[in-house]
């Protein structure tokens, strides 16, 4: 069993057929995993972003005939909810476990977080080596891992922030690992990796 307490037999919930069964087991089974590991996360968290977090266990998505494809917890400065507010997460998928950075939902504070990542937007693309792994999920299909994103141009985080817009997709990007990776980490790597993506978290949380 990984680190993180997370292995092999949780990842393996996401290959049960029925979408039914497979949403039951993912809350019955991996969410009390997830809801135990962000305990322990919170208080590194709280360190990293500098400020009070409030963890959010995400609901399992229950579609008509449509397995849910991730699992996730997120932790945000609001303790009302995650959609709307910038929050940092730890995301499971089948084959991949994430740390991610986004903003999901509308929200009134969207205006002033796209303003402020356009505004930082040369800032964050020299930090370099934080963001060597970064990659784009919005819109992704839970299979092969996107493409890297090109972190070190100052027109990539400008077109993150143009997706803040009022109506807009919104904000998902992070790092990932394989499921076998996932084997070997600890909480200190993972509080490690979301160390490295707190600038981009910050620039959105102190956003106003």
């Amino acid at each position: 069993m990984a680190g993180l307490g997370l292995g092999p037999p949780d990842f393996a919930l996401f290959e049960i057929d029925d979408p039914e069964d497979r949403a039951s087991a993912l809350e019955e089974r991996l969410q009390p995993k997830l809801a135990a590991l962000a305990g322990q996360c919170l208080p590194g968290l709280t360190r990293v972003a500098a400020k009070e977090l409030f963890v959010h266990l995400g609901k399992v998505a229950r579609r008509k005939g449509q397995a849910p494809e991730e699992v996730l917890v997120a932790f945000s400065d609001s303790p009302k909810g995650w959609k709307g507010a910038p929050y940092l997460a730890v995301v499971m998928t089948r084959l991949h476990l994430h740390a991610r950075v986004g903003v999901r939902g509308e929200s009134p504070r969207r205006a002033a977080m796209r303003q402020a990542l356009e505004r930082e937007a040369a800032n964050l693309a020299k930090k370099g080596k934080p963001f060597r792994k970064l990659r784009q999920f919005e819109d992704w299909r839970f299979e092969e891992l996107p493409e890297l994103a090109p972190a070190h141009s100052a027109a990539f985080w400008t077109e993150l922030g143009e997706a803040l817009a009022p109506g807009g997709d919104g904000l998902d990007v992070g790092i990932a690992w394989t499921r076998e990776e996932a084997r070997s980490l600890s909480l200190g790597d993972l509080l490690g990796v979301f160390r490295d993506l707190s600038p981009l978290y910050k620039v959105l949380a102190n956003a106003q």
